[in-house]
């Protein structure tokens, strides 16, 4: 299947009401939106909509940002690419972008922080760039390939293919996939010692030679100014978690631009040193939740999840939800549906056979909903 065949069916994916079907449907529409997320797994070699990753988490808070000197990442010295990141800081900005294009939406993991600008989020026509943390990605020589991520993850990894022009000074490549049309679809370099970052072109799918050499010089413009630990706009979250066990964290967030903020439109938890998996884009713990939540649109309805098995309506703290306990086949889970609930619509999973805590009784005691006005949300997710 061609990228423009997957791009036409991750718009309708994202579209509309879930479909019904015995897979975490939220998720899959997930997926089909986290467009800088299906890039990188693809660039990687991983199969487009599957990947995961066993890391060990420790809660960091404050980490010192990496801030380049001309010339000292190629050679080894300088400041070291931070060992983790902090979910809840997003890390990145951009500098200088083409007319008509700006920043439309991001993620966060304490291994890879991403953003993406375009003319509207999820644009076949956006740029995304991944930084990863110091040692996620590794350079090999021989076979002139870079790979990022565990060793579970990285697959084979991309091709060099060629010198590009220095990115402030530090040495950079053009680097591309047999999964791609084109062979330099990607520009590489090394932010800071031990860290790599990776900015994905837009797709030049018919483009003329020329448009193409244009958007590469465009590129290296983007990269050259590339922000990093710098201040940005504010990542917020529309719901607040309340008398959550002490070790509960944040570990991902996938966020949209919405006005003047960054809105984490979904996130997941995490508790210390946990196995982690990834699904939708987020790092998951079993048994701790993971949420989506946007402001209310007429669109959104959760009747259809009834029709899963193990689903009922509920009334919980005066809203209509639907909850579903699908405890058969691998994957066990529990889920949540609330639709126009105090301004927004939420969706929340818990996947494996032992919640922490369940779907509804996290809804009724722990969740404190802070509407649809932006200026009512939280930097604090767990207050």
């Amino acid at each position: 299947m061609i990228e423009r065949q997957i791009r036409e069916l991750f718009t309708g994916i994202a579209g509309g009401e879930p479909e019904i079907s015995r897979v975490d449907a939220e998720l899959a529409r997930r997926r089909g939106q986290a467009r800088l997320r299906w890039r990188w797994a693809a660039a990687a070699g991983t199969p487009l909509l599957a990947a995961a990753t066993a890391v060990a988490v420790v809660v960091t808070v404050g980490l010192a940002p990496a801030h380049p000197r001309p010339g000292t990442a190629a050679t080894g010295n300088g400041p070291a690419a931070p060992r983790q990141f902090n979910p809840l800081v997003p890390y990145l900005s951009f500098g200088w972008l083409p007319k008509g294009v700006t920043l439309v939406s991001g993620g966060t993991r304490r291994t890879v922080v991403s953003i993406e600008a375009g003319r509207k989020p999820y644009s076949a026509h956006g740029w995304d760039l991944n930084v990863h943390a110091a040692g996620q990605c590794h350079l090999t020589p021989a076979t002139k390939t870079l790979k990022c991520g565990t060793a579970r993850s990285a697959g084979p990894g991309t091709k060099i293919v060629g010198p590009a022009p220095a990115v402030r000074g530090h040495r950079a490549w053009w680097a591309g996939s047999s999964r791609m049309w084109w062979a330099d679809a990607n520009l590489v370099w090394q932010y800071a010692r031990n860290g790599w970052a990776w900015l994905f072109l837009p797709n030049m799918y018919r483009y003329s030679p020329q448009q193409m050499e244009a958007v590469k010089r465009d590129a290296v413009k983007i990269a050259d100014h590339i922000r990093y630990g710098a201040p940005t706009l504010p990542l917020v979250f529309a719901a607040q978690l309340t008398h959550l066990p002490h070790n509960w964290r944040v570990s991902s967030v996938f966020y949209l631009r919405d006005g003047g903020v960054l809105r984490a439109r979904s996130y997941a938890l995490a508790a210390s040193r946990p196995s982690l998996g990834a699904d939708g884009g987020l790092d998951y713990q079993s048994g701790l939740p993971y949420f989506t939540i946007d402001p209310a649109t007429r669109r959104f309805s959760c009747s259809g999840y009834l029709r899963w098995p193990g689903s009922v309506s509920q009334t919980i703290n005066g809203y209509r939800v639907v909850v579903t306990h699908d405890m058969a086949g691998s994957t066990p889970k529990q889920q949540l549906c609330a639709a126009h609930a105090d301004g927004l619509d939420l969706f929340v999973s818990e996947l494996g056979s032992h919640p922490a805590i369940g779907v509804a009784s996290l809804f009724r005691s722990h969740l404190r909903l802070l509407g649809g006005n932006p200026a009512n949300w939280t930097r604090n997710p767990i207050g």
